[in-house]
């Protein structure tokens, strides 16, 4: 079945909980689209922290999701279940980086860098870095769509320069809207997101 089949439910029709780790085995199409809603673009901007293409990000997702539908998977807990998300994305962007032929010191220093944030044990005290990526890119995703759009490619490494030149717009345009975004953030975030985001613009 494809994903956008799924999505013929009506919202009024969506009740199931979300921490409930039983309802989430069970995963029937209003609980998929509920997680869809509620994972999905966070774990695109994730994987495109490491891909750098956000098409391919989207493609990586969808897979994921794809797979999470088709072989009803089951988890001992909604922590285990979160990290799954995260492991699994992580570990198809690498594969991906791979595939695509990256140099191999490219490669292991992306996989380096996002190294303090992967999520190996199903312990309720590790998921606080995923719980903080999730909130952090949600937020991110309230930015207006021009500020959004800067602050992604800041996030991604990009001078100045080549956002301007991307998204044809002047520096000072550039730097206008990182000021504006970082001020959002700094007052949405709780501490713990906003130290992330700093680790992130390193």
């Amino acid at each position: 079945m494809l994903i956008n089949d799924i999505f013929v439910i009506k919202t009024s029709s969506m009740h199931n909980d979300l921490t409930d780790i039983e309802q989430i085995n069970k995963l029937n199409a209003t609980t998929f689209h509920l997680l869809y809603k509620n994972y999905y673009k966070a774990l695109v901007n994730y994987s495109a922290q490491f891909v750098d293409n956000y098409d391919a990000a989207e493609d990586i997702t969808q897979d994921l999701f794809s797979k999470l539908w088709e072989q009803k998977i089951t988890f001992k807990s909604l922590a285990s279940f979160r990290i799954y998300l995260y492991n699994s994305i992580r570990n198809s962007s690498l594969d991906y980086l791979k595939h695509k032929n990256v140099e191999s010191g490219y490669l292991q220093k992306v996989a380096n860098m996002h190294e303090p944030y992967q999520l190996w044990e199903s312990n309720e005290e590790d998921l606080w870095t995923e719980e903080v990526y999730r909130q952090l890119f949600l937020t991110i995703d309230e930015l207006p769509k021009r500020c959004r759009e800067v602050f992604l490619m800041y996030m991604n490494g990009k001078s100045n320069e080549e956002i301007s030149t991307a998204l044809y717009i002047s520096i000072e345009t550039v730097k206008t809207q990182k000021k504006r975004g970082m001020a959002f953030l700094r007052k949405k975030l709780n501490k713990n997101a906003f130290f992330l985001l700093q680790i992130l613009l390193v």
